[in-house]
């Protein structure tokens, strides 16, 4: 018998915590997620819906950031002649 592939709408538990309360799915992934601030992160916005993002994929977008080093001041003297 072949295996049978179930989309994300037959999945209810969480990928991460997997309790069976699945609120929304991870706008990258596609991931089923639960409301737990340990499953996923929740952006709001404006006039829009929110933007959910599983811990795995804020990870993996965290790891692409570079540190930014800002330049050190100078110091302008003025010589008076």
């Amino acid at each position: 018998m072949a295996p049978i592939y179930y989309s994300i709408e037959y999945r209810d538990y969480c990928i991460s915590c997997d309790e069976k309360k699945v609120i929304q799915c991870c706008d990258k992934c596609g991931d089923s997620v639960c409301g737990n601030v340990k499953c996923c992160t929740i952006y709001p916005q404006y006039k829009k819906d929110d933007l959910v993002l599983c811990n795995d994929c804020v990870d993996t977008i965290g790891k692409k950031f570079k540190e930014l080093k800002e330049p050190e001041p100078q110091i302008y003297r003025y010589e008076s002649r």
